[in-house]
């Protein structure tokens, strides 16, 4: 049955990925046309470690700079109450969400993030925490390791909507890196 499903997933592929393919084609190029303006070249950076932090893509924008909250409010516009420390920052209870200055659109999101030791609770009582995409869309920041929990509310989920690909969390006090491509939807 799985072999036949995915000789019928694969055929399917072949007859519907030459029509997207070709519907991506910009009309006022022609292909292989090295007149073509070419993308930028980007620095990738360098992931942080437990020993030092990491270097991020020079097309980035920066949200924490381990630092300050300067880029970041409540909604009501206010200054951010979140406790800064030691290169971190933490919620502080009862002070709310934290929005962030600058809208964005599609973006690429990478979040670096690292939970309590000891760790403490089950499921989703364990450093719970999230950052919503256009207030709709919530990428889950949980400590997911060896702690079970429903799919799509493990860390790195599209919270309620989409588990994530793979369990990627790392130990209580250990850097988790958790990354998405977010496009906007489109109605």
């Amino acid at each position: 049955m799985r072999t036949i499903l995915f000789v019928a997933i694969g055929a399917l592929l072949l007859a519907v990925v030459p029509r997207i393919s070709n519907a991506q084609v910009d009309p006022k190029w022609k292909i292989h046309d090295m007149d073509r303006p070419v993308p930028a070249v980007v620095d990738p950076g360098t992931s942080s470690t437990q020993d030092s932090p990491g270097r991020p893509p020079s097309d980035a924008v920066v949200l924490f700079d381990g630092k300050d909250l300067s880029k970041w409010a409540h909604k009501d516009g206010s200054a951010a109450k979140w406790k800064v420390e030691n290169g971190y920052f933490e919620v502080v209870p009862k002070t709310g969400y934290l929005y962030t200055r600058e809208a964005f659109g599609d973006c690429q999101l990478h979040v670096e993030f690292a939970e309590p030791i000891p760790a403490k609770g089950e499921s989703q009582d364990r450093g719970n925490s999230g950052v919503f995409l256009q207030g709709l869309y919530e990428t889950q920041v949980l400590d997911s390791y060896q702690s079970k929990t429903y799919a799509d509310g493990q860390a790195a989920a599209i919270y309620g909507q989409y588990p994530p690909l793979v369990n990627a969390s790392a130990p209580a006090g250990a850097v988790a890196d958790l990354r998405h491509c977010f496009s906007w939807p489109a109605f």
